[in-house]
């Protein structure tokens, strides 16, 4: 999805939180392309509208500190980067309520990241495994990749998702493992 063209005259009355029509004229213009990334980035199908709110208030608090850089498309990059954080954000907190309802191996790599500069680290290690997840998603079957997605990202109850799916827990339970060891493989590759 293309997003819309950048129009200095928006950002520039963005600049003032009072003016509502600036943000309405904003929020049609972009809210589209902004639920597009926040959906690209991994968030739930039913989380995409209140991940997309988030992203949209961090655009409101921090407009007035944006720059142009003189190259092209400096605020469609600016807007992208605020909107991939909120996701990666959001995901880790999904994460860390996955772990608290029993976990994984998986869910646990994550979530042993040192103390010291922590949110930057967790972004770090959750971008990480998000792109070794994407790297390895063409090796399984859309059912398998359904299976993990659903259970280990999304922490849906594994015998809904089999009923969804159609197909044994079991069968989630061991296309899961195979993906997460997958995921650690190529992470190991890329640390070392």
């Amino acid at each position: 999805m293309q997003p819309p063209d950048t129009r200095h005259s928006l950002i520039a009355r963005l600049q003032n939180p009072a003016n509502e029509m600036a943000w309405a004229e904003f929020v049609a213009a972009y809210e589209p392309f902004l639920s597009h990334l926040v959906r690209r980035h991994g968030a739930a199908s039913q989380h995409v509208p209140d991940v997309t709110q988030q992203v949209l208030a961090a655009i409101a608090h921090s407009v007035e500190r944006w720059r142009d850089d003189g190259s092209p498309a400096s605020f469609r990059r600016w807007m992208t980067r605020v909107a991939r954080n909120v996701a990666i954000k959001y995901l880790a907190r999904e994460w860390r309520e996955v772990t608290g309802q029993g976990g994984s191996d998986f869910c646990n790599l994550l979530m042993n990241v040192p103390d010291a500069d922590a949110e930057q680290s967790q972004s770090y290690e959750f971008e990480l495994i998000l792109w070794a997840a994407e790297k390895v998603r063409a090796e399984f079957r859309e059912s398998s990749w359904k299976a993990f997605w659903g259970t280990v990202i999304e922490g849906r109850p594994v015998q809904a998702l089999a009923e969804e799916l159609n197909v044994t827990p079991g069968s989630i339970y061991m296309s899961r493992s195979r993906i997460m060891a997958r995921i650690r493989a190529e992470v190991r590759e890329l640390n070392d």
